[in-house]
């Protein structure tokens, strides 16, 4: 699989090149044993590390060279968010001309020929694997005694974290991936497809070893919560175990985060995505003078002036605030750019945005509210002696929204429904979760069958196109069934 691994190795070359002058003597090239010679002390392992999370917000040398926009470039900058919302049913253009930023996802069409964003997402989730991939191997190779234990142990478990992360999208979008745990090559030019089921027991083992290593709190950065902690790392196993049925373990790693009070708690709607949040699990931070984008996230500028679809719009209950504060009325100038509404969650725009200006603030990566709706749902799992559990979990959500209590005498079914009503609204255009979540219930065919501008409806788009370019270079690599 030769495009993957160039497309890693230009990511390496990104890792490599972002550290201090030091790095930068090294002249052996990236797939011969060079990580060991990286991280001699701390300081080299920040720099690196640093360089990790700076790909997953600003990208890299390519992103920057090609000025590309990275709220729908860069899979961990907006583009999930982009591509899922309008794959599933939440954001459109009303036009339905077939020009709009991201047509193929939203209105059914995606071929080996109209790839949309997905070969990008693709193309970016690998080069942050890549860079993972270098951390993990670079600290366990290093013998050098000015690495210490203690630093050696949080650039492993917040690298193994952003490993899991990204696998847990590529094979949720993908399905049919390769499963990458190497700088090397050799060890990866040729990898086939992995099973569903290999790849989600590879995020288990990354991210229960990362937990060892993390800290409880939120150390260094003036305590803002751009880096990876222990409690990010189990509500991301939260959030695996109850994709894979899990109800037991998703229950107790969801109830350990939201115990930590002290930590966490719901915020009121217009504060949920603030820089300083108590909601905020784990956030990444943009540079504020990338690309012209100044003190925006990349994701608010993505998300300016896109169209929420008539059936999100409809799904919210009266009197619900979340559609007052998280929303925003567009349009209404013409008959091809009509009255509507988009999404507003980030305040900061394209068209309010400041190079230099106050990041008031960040890319929200997970939130607390998903532990309560992930808690909610594991309940019911794990037995229906636990609804009334599950119903004080969503009506926290819902009296934060101004909407009246869920009493206990609903039924069963009643629960269930509202725990998928909940996170609809409560986490839409938000990371892919509509648009997962309809596929792991076995909704998506029911409801975006009967969507007008999605027909000719063909149940094959649930996943997404290898790239042919990975296809025809690794010829173990097999593509998803329905592409042509």
């Amino acid at each position: 699989m030769r495009k993957l691994t160039f497309n890693i190795a230009l990511a390496g070359a990104f890792l490599l090149a972002t550290g201090c002058n030091k790095l930068l003597d090294i002249k052996d090239p990236v797939n011969s044993i060079t990580t060991n010679q990286v991280f001699q002390n701390d300081e080299q392992a920040a720099t690196a590390l640093n360089g990790l999370y700076s790909y997953l917000i600003s990208g890299g040398e390519f992103e920057a060279a090609y000025s590309l926009p990275l709220g729908t470039e860069l899979y961990s900058a907006g583009a999930i968010t982009m591509a899922a919302a309008h794959s599933a049913d939440e954001l459109y253009h009303p036009s339905l001309s077939g020009q709009y930023d991201f047509y193929p996802e939203g209105a059914n069409k995606l071929s080996l020929q109209r790839l949309g964003r997905t070969f990008r997402i693709w193309n970016t989730a690998y080069k942050a694997i890549f860079n993972a991939n270098a951390l993990i191997e670079g600290v366990k190779a290093s013998e050098s005694r000015e690495l210490t234990e203690a630093y050696r142990k949080r650039v492993l478990g917040e690298a193994l974290a952003v490993r899991a992360m990204t696998f847990f999208y590529l094979v949720n979008l993908f399905e049919n991936i390769p499963l990458a745990l190497s700088i090397d090559f050799n060890k990866t030019q040729n990898l086939p497809s992995a099973k569903p089921s290999e790849v989600y027991q590879q995020i288990i083992r990354d991210l229960e070893e990362a937990s060892g290593y993390l800290s409880d709190n939120y150390e260094g950065n003036n305590n803002e919560r751009i880096r990876v902690s222990k409690w990010y790392v189990k509500g991301m196993l939260a959030r695996v175990y109850l994709f894979t049925k899990n109800y037991e373990a998703a229950y107790r790693h969801a109830n350990d985060v939201i115990g930590q009070t002290a930590l966490f708690q719901l915020e009121t709607l217009n504060r949920a995505f603030a820089f300083d949040s108590h909601e905020v699990i784990f956030q990444l931070k943009q540079i504020n003078i990338h690309n012209g984008r100044g003190n925006a996230t990349p994701e608010g500028i993505a998300m300016t002036g896109k169209y929420m679809t008539p059936m999100l719009v409809n799904a919210f209950e009266a009197g619900d605030n979340r559609k007052t504060a998280w929303t925003k009325a567009i349009g209404g100038a013409s008959t091809s750019n009509p009255a509507g509404f988009s999404p507003a969650k980030y305040k900061i725009d394209a068209f309010n945005h400041e190079v230099g200006g106050i990041r008031s603030e960040y890319y929200v990566v997970m939130r607390l509210a998903e532990m309560h709706l992930i808690r909610a749902e594991a309940n019911m799992g794990r037995g229906t002696a636990n609804k009334n559990n599950a119903i004080d979990d969503l009506n926290e959500i819902r009296q934060r929204a101004g909407l009246g209590i869920l009493p206990y005498t609903i039924t069963d079914t009643e629960v269930t429904a509202a725990i998928a009503q909940e996170r609809r609204i409560e986490l839409f255009a938000e990371w892919g979760h509509r648009w997962l979540d309809l596929k792991r219930t076995g909704k998506a065919s029911e409801v975006l069958s009967q969507i007008a501008y999605k027909q000719p409806w063909s149940d094959h788009q649930l996943l997404y196109p290898i790239p042919p370019d990975e296809i025809l270079r690794g010829n173990q690599l097999s593509q998803n069934i329905g592409y042509k």
